[in-house]
């Protein structure tokens, strides 16, 4: 049995191994005594937080006990930041530990908290890390969305390492789909990339894969000069966990090639790893690698003996897909023995797990079909299907050895069955993805374009004008009579500008949710505030507002410019010391409100200008509503209502 490494490395601490001036251990000491010196709540998160993540190639018990004390502190500090980051240390301790759900639960926290803060690098840094864990739980068709949807946005930011991470995983599912030629082909890429960027400790989780693509296309040579490599590599960096399954892997590999006594050496040292490590799973894995090595070598006592331990720890972590392989693994063990008896119990253990396991599998089938056809044919097909499995399972029943032979060759043809299904419909799905990826690509490529013409062609020439005024306004004779001309000349092109400016990160844009538009608001805000003006600013943002709500750039272009002219009527006409905006959202409406204090006006004295026109069109524009209340010497209320419908997504 193989270990195959996803990438998990998107916490976001900072670990340095460089030089090895400081072991892993010597971190973890200085790590402790850092600990016990704390003075604030802030700094003891910060210290558990790392302590946490560097204990679980140590000791991964040890990291869970800190990381579960780091979220009790860290919910003390109200910081979503902090907590986030605690959530996502303690969830990738679990998954190393083999605990998927345990994984999956912290993940999700530390998703919704980093949604909260809005912090896109994190937030698809945990996208990928939850990912991993469907990965591991055999998902691979949602392992496979994550990481395309994570991908696709560390390649539009131009964050090379984190999208390097990203395809490794998705090596590794074409890997466990068994495309080996292009599983093969993605993971020397990314094992080039880490070599220019001498990022060795993750070369090194990219080596064992390529060892395991390497074994199963029978290339054993290779395979063992990579493995090798990655030993030689985990082993400067003093990581007993990730040490422990290559040694296990190379055990597997010499297993393969019925080279058991040197399968055994190594799996002995893999076994007394994992076991410092608290790496349970591997632990088995390694137990079961060895009972197969014994075998091999007649010595069936021994082999029992690993058999019936790999067994218990796999029970242990209700690992049910490992317990039905070794009751399959140890009927020919007790046969070798002369016990039929016992032979004939664990073939019967066997075939009630793998039916089990089946009719999950089948019930699972039933519930996708019967939610997508809904029709008669499909229930058809179902109850087929179960017929064939209860006349499999009926004819496994009738002797030891029947039984026996029926239950390895339908588990196998089922199994490839069920292998051939998945894959041919993950690869729909990710050339379905691709497309839509490229697709993307070409629309942001012409914005890009038509953004850059606009900047470098109309910018550059409103540029010139305000040189050119401010040049003329120093010449003699009539700098006095027009520099007041000039000025308000030079002050338009400047609004022009900026407008420019404005329409070209929208066209750039192509699609614009909340908050980047409240970004935008809170910016203009800013400037205004820095203006000069004695006004008080205040901005409410987006945090009712639903995160995948999203429109079109030139949607948010209008909404955009009404809240400038709001702003500028409060501050040039009604001469306001205070404004406020706000945005928030009901249940099938989305509001902006821009309130003010400063003198108003009387709609009954006065005609509707053209500022205020201007909103009431773009609104209409919207498919929205505005509402202007004023009254004299009680301000201003500009209030903006939005159907949610307008949103995409």
């Amino acid at each position: 049995m193989l270990k195959i490494y996803l990438s998990t490395l998107f916490c976001f601490i900072v670990v340095t191994f460089s030089g090895h001036a400081q072991s892993q251990r010597e971190l973890i000491d200085s790590l402790k005594t850092a600990l016990a010196k704390t003075e604030n709540l802030k700094d003891e998160v910060s210290v558990l937080s790392e302590l946490t993540w560097n204990y679980v190639p140590i000791s991964i018990d040890s990291a869970i006990f800190f990381g579960q004390r780091g979220i009790v502190q860290s919910k003390k500090l109200n910081d979503p930041v902090i907590l986030s980051q605690m959530y996502s240390d303690l969830a990738y301790a679990w998954m190393e530990k083999g605990e998927l759900p345990e994984a999956r639960a912290n993940y999700q926290e530390a998703l919704s908290l980093r949604y909260q803060v809005g912090d896109s690098s994190k937030i698809y840094g945990t996208i990928t890390n939850l990912g991993s864990v469907f990965q591991r739980d055999f998902q691979s068709d949602s392992a496979m969305s994550n990481y395309l949807k994570a991908l696709d946005y560390f390649e539009r930011t131009g964050n090379e390492r984190n999208a390097d991470f990203v395809r490794n995983n998705i090596g590794v599912i074409y890997l466990e789909m068994r495309n080996y030629p292009r599983a093969l082909e993605i993971l020397t890429e990314v094992a080039e990339y880490r070599k220019s960027q001498e990022d060795q400790y993750s070369l090194a989780m990219t080596y064992t894969n390529l060892g395991s693509i390497h074994k199963n296309m029978k290339n054993y040579p290779k395979a063992e000069e990579v493995y090798l490599e990655a030993l030689r590599i985990f082993g400067e960096y003093e990581d007993v966990y990730y040490t422990s399954t290559t040694y296990n892997n190379l055990a597997t590999l010499y297993n393969a090639q019925k080279k058991s006594q040197l399968a055994i050496s190594y799996a002995k040292k893999g076994l007394d790893l994992a076991e410092e490590a608290g790496a349970s799973y591997d632990f088995a894995l390694i137990q079961s690698n060895l009972a197969r090595s014994y075998y091999d070598l007649g010595d069936f006592v021994q082999s029992r003996d690993y058999y019936i331990a790999a067994l218990r720890n796999f029970e242990l972590q209700d690992a049910e897909d490992d317990m039905a392989s070794m009751y399959l693994l140890m009927s020919p063990v007790y046969a070798a023995l002369n016990m039929p008896d016992s032979a004939a119990f664990y073939t019967e253990e066997y075939i009630n797990l793998n039916k089990k396991l089946a009719e999950q599998e089948i019930q699972q089938l039933t519930t996708d079909l019967e939610t997508r056809y809904q029709t008669e044919k499909k229930d058809a097909e179902i109850a087929q299907q179960r017929a064939q499995i209860r006349n499999r399972t009926i004819q496994l029943g009738g002797s030891l050895v029947l039984a026996l032979i029926l239950g390895v060759v339908g588990y196998l043809l089922y199994s490839q069955q069920k292998l051939k299904n998945r894959q041919l419909y993950q690869e729909a799905e990710l050339k379905a993805a691709l497309v839509r990826i490229e697709t993307q690509n070409k629309l942001q490529e012409q914005r890009e374009l038509i953004s850059r013409d606009l900047h470098d062609n109309i910018g550059a020439q409103l540029t010139f004008i305000i040189s050119a005024i401010e040049n003329l306004k120093y010449f003699d004779p009539i700098k006095e009579q027009l520099t007041q001309r000039y000025d308000t000349i030079a002050n338009f092109t400047k609004q022009t500008i900026t407008e420019l400016r404005d329409t070209i990160w929208a066209m750039n844009a192509g699609q614009i949710n909340w908050e980047q538009l409240s970004t935008r608001m809170s910016d203009y805000m800013q400037r205004a505030d820095q203006s000069g003006t004695s006004v008080n600013f205040s901005f409410f943002g987006t945090e009712s507002l639903p995160k995948d709500l999203r429109f079109a750039s030139s949607d948010g272009i209008q909404v955009y410019r009404i809240l400038q002219e709001a702003v500028q009527n409060a501050m040039k006409h009604a001469k306001a010391q205070s404004i406020q905006v706000q945005i928030s959202a009901s249940d099938d409406t989305i509001h902006l409100m821009i309130k003010d204090d400063g003198r108003g006006f009387d709609f009954s004295e006065e005609s509707l200008g053209n500022g205020l026109s201007n909103m009431r069109k773009r609104a209409e524009i919207l498919g929205g509503q505005i509402e202007i209340e004023s009254a004299i010497e009680k301000g201003t209320m500009v209030k903006l209502s939005l159907p949610r419908s307008r949103s995409i997504g």
